[in-house]
């Protein structure tokens, strides 16, 4: 009776019209009307705390935990005004792109802005904002509502109570990892304890595309939006349904929540070319190429791989600058090694362990990021010292934390398990500092080494950080696959099939949303017979499509089935000579397999000792 005569309430304040005398609670009160979009715009109006003192700012984030990046979400606001109980207008100072000044703050009631989407405004100036962590608004068809595009924090207050109402379109519903304390078909309420538990909880609306699998215990919602319907989510809930399911197992057989979301954006229009996903503790936002569920079949398994283990570090894992996080003058944990870097190598290590991939697909994985760390990134900073700074110095590092990020993780998880006999791991490892530490203890992150020494029970790994994560010594990564018995060569001749250009020579054009050679130095000997250029925009292989959404099935397919001497057909736009104009030209040939440099190729030793043998088994089979 109480719950329900408290929702009443407050619903009722968050609805008053001024003039009227309702009591102003000590909690945020915010409405947004998903009825009223006025060019890309919402309003925003909120039902303030009180106010003792002459004075209150309003922040907007600068940056939320898992961008690092300054995205200024202020930018995105406008016609920001601040009201007493009467509707008397007080004054506002904006102080910044992000912060706004009250004056008059005993007497202020209610505040009103408008907010404008990340995905359509190029008319605002400022850094890229990652469309999983941005904001679209699109009349009648899909509302993007990553809370920290919306709504903000008075400097102080936020830990006060958050109450959110959302009206809605007919037959509209909001897929989010939140449980409404009140909902009806017009209106939702959400109520959450501080703002740092609504920026986790990203909300979509959009006409329901549902489907809950029950997985460990949690109740899994994979909801999606696709323009053109050429996906369900009960299609894409079946391609990860038995990655969940591994996922569980390697997390020791159950899962550490009871609830999750997928809220899943697929585009027609990739304005910038790039696509992936945001995680948060208890959902993940992603946005990608529509394409048909077979075809975006593993790269969802990656992505929700990745972003599903999450749910370990930060949310049972985390330093005291993740525990409290500042959203306007944000300070970085050292430790992106552990919260991205680990989670990636998690997402792939266990594909291979319960069977989704097999070893050779996984040691491919492992040597394209072995030569994306050493092609791209500087190895000569501490990892520790890139990720406190990851902000401003190191900036055009962060990407590292997937590639040497994940071999760390690699290098780790073996040498842990050679000295505790193959039976101690990165797995056994994250489950006791989720246990010692957990949702709501935070560590000191010059602490968290000797915690790992510690708690692993195993004092020699400590060496292992002194010299690889908070010292620059190369990874060592010969020895490590050695002892696993793989075989590691850094530069080795191999014939062998390809479609005539390295991938790591391609790009994406965001206008055409084509994949393109972006020189001649990827392209091989078997490319220059077949005619390739550079800046050729790849169309078609023996018929089949080459876009962004088709384009890995499509060379997986050539690459499993060609033979030397099979006629190769390819498409490709090219510029005409002395035009800006761009045509389709048929290029093709007679497959032969030329002799190309490999650098960084791992392969199977031919005769695995015993102990390469039993360290092997240890790392890649299930635990019993």
């Amino acid at each position: 009776m109480k719950i329900k005569l408290f929702t009443a309430i407050a619903l009722f304040s968050a609805m008053t019209a001024f003039g009227q005398k309702t009591a102003q609670s000590a909690n945020y009160q915010f409405t947004v009307d998903l009825t009223k979009v006025n060019k890309d715009k919402l309003e925003v109006t909120l039902i303030t705390p009180k106010f003792n003192s002459n004075e209150a700012v309003y922040n907007l984030p600068k940056i939320v935990p898992g961008t690092y990046a300054n995205y200024d979400f202020g930018r995105y606001s406008s016609n920001f005004k601040a009201f007493d109980i009467k509707g008397k207008e007080l004054s506002v100072e904006k102080l910044d792109k992000n912060s706004y000044k009250i004056k008059n703050a005993k007497s202020l009631y209610k505040v009103s802005y408008l907010v404008d989407d990340t995905w359509d405004s190029p008319e605002i100036a400022g850094e890229y904002v990652f469309e999983p962590a941005g904001t679209d608004i699109e009349k009648d068809t899909l509302f993007a509502i990553n809370t920290h595009g919306f709504f903000g924090y008075f400097s102080d207050l936020k830990k006060n109570t958050y109450q959110v109402t959302f009206r809605k379109p007919a037959g509209f519903y909001g897929s989010t990892s939140l449980t409404a304390s009140s909902t009806s078909d017009s209106e939702d309420t959400f109520t959450v304890p501080n703002y740092m538990d609504l920026v986790d909880a990203p909300i979509m609306y959009s006409k329901p595309d549902t489907t809950i699998l029950k997985i460990g215990g949690a109740d899994i919602l994979v909801s999606l939006y696709s323009p053109n319907h050429m996906a369900t989510s009960k299609d894409i809930a079946a391609n990860i349904k038995t990655l969940l399911e591994s996922q569980k197992e390697y997390l020791g057989g159950t899962l550490p929540i009871k609830k999750y979301a997928f809220l899943i954006v697929l585009s027609d229009n990739l304005k910038n070319g790039s696509y992936g996903a945001l995680e948060h503790s208890y959902s993940s936002f992603y946005y990608l190429p529509e394409a048909t569920a077979e075809e975006l079949s593993q790269t969802v398994k990656d992505v929700c791989a990745h972003e599903f283990f999450h749910i370990v570090t930060p949310l049972s894992i985390h330093s005291e600058e993740i525990g409290d996080f500042d959203y306007n003058k944000p300070k970085m944990s050292k430790h992106l090694w552990m919260y991205e870097g680990v989670t990636e190598y998690a997402a792939g290590h266990m594909q291979v362990k319960y069977g989704l991939i097999d070893l050779g697909t996984y040691m491919e994985m492992l040597r394209g990021k072995i030569t994306n760390m050493l092609d791209k990134y500087d190895e000569k900073t501490p990892f520790t010292v890139m990720s406190a700074d990851v902000l401003d110095k190191y900036k055009d590092q962060y990407n590292n934390v997937y590639e040497k990020g994940a071999l760390i993780g690699l290098c780790l998880d073996i040498r842990l398990r050679q000295l505790s006999g193959g039976k101690y791991g990165t797995q056994n490892l994250m489950r006791d500092l989720s246990k010692y530490f957990g949702k709501d203890k935070s560590f000191k992150d010059d602490e968290l080494f000797d915690k790992i020494a510690e708690v692993s029970k195993l004092p020699e790994i400590r060496t292992f950080f002194t010299k690889y994560v908070e010292g620059n010594e190369p990874l060592p990564l010969e020895e490590t696959f050695k002892s696993v018995g793989i075989e590691f060569k850094k530069d080795i001749k191999v014939k062998a099939i390809t479609f005539g250009v390295s991938r790591d020579n391609l790009g994406v054009n965001p206008d055409t949303k084509r994949i393109f050679l972006v020189n001649n130095n990827g392209i091989n000997a078997f490319g220059k017979a077949l005619g390739l250029q550079a800046a050729d925009e790849l169309v078609s292989l023996n018929g089949e499509s080459l876009e962004l959404s088709n384009f890995r099935n499509a060379v997986s397919k050539f690459l499993e089935n060609a033979k030397e001497g099979d006629e190769v057909n390819m498409v490709v736009m090219r510029k005409e000579e002395g035009s800006e104009t761009k045509v389709e030209k048929k290029l093709s040939t007679k497959l032969f397999i030329p002799e190309i440099d490999q650098k960084n190729v791992l392969a199977p030793v031919e005769n695995p000792t015993d102990a390469q043998k039993a360290l092997q088994k240890a790392w890649l089979s299930p635990e019993k």
